[in-house]
């Protein structure tokens, strides 16, 4: 019988976490990037019990995978008539690299995001003091390396143009 494995999900306003950009997304020297108020975003379902993924060809698989719905709400009312990138941030932690994907309701962009990294979520203009949105969130882990429940702390952060 395999162990059971969880993952528990939070945002950095409610974390108290302060992501860093990774490497390959560093910002140009020409913007600034500052951290977005998350506070108001929900996570429905924020302690995940994940489930072993079937086999595939080789016969063993140690994948696991979870889903959940965020309601994402972020405060952006310091930036509005100036114009940016808003990235979704998950900092690397000590357990298996995470896989996150998700699908929105049209405000922010679908993506997906591997721990360490942080993916693009809305481009353009800021026109209005708050971004809301519905995202279906699927995660995937090596089961193999999580050895108890892991706290993941998403976050957003914004680079304004100049």
């Amino acid at each position: 019988m395999k162990k059971v494995c969880s993952f528990i999900l939070l945002w950095s306003a409610a974390a108290g976490f302060c992501p860093l950009a990774a490497a390959q997304d560093q910002p140009t020297a020409s913007a600034r990037v500052l951290k977005v108020d998350d506070s108001g975003t929900v996570v429905l379902d924020p302690v995940l019990e994940m489930q072993w993924q079937p086999p595939g060809r080789s016969g063993s698989t140690s994948l696991v995978s979870a889903s959940t719905r965020v309601s994402v709400q972020l405060n952006l009312a310091a930036w509005v008539g100036r114009s940016g990138r808003i990235y979704m941030t998950l900092p690397r932690a000590p357990g298996p690299t995470v896989r996150a994907t998700w699908k929105t309701g049209g405000t922010l962009l679908p993506g997906t995001l591997l721990s360490g990294d942080r993916t693009l979520v809305y481009a353009g203009p800021v026109t209005g003091p708050v971004i809301r949105d519905l995202i279906e969130i699927a995660l995937e882990a090596d089961g193999a390396r999580l050895t108890q429940p892991e706290a993941l702390a998403f976050g957003f952060e914004i680079e304004l143009d100049q």
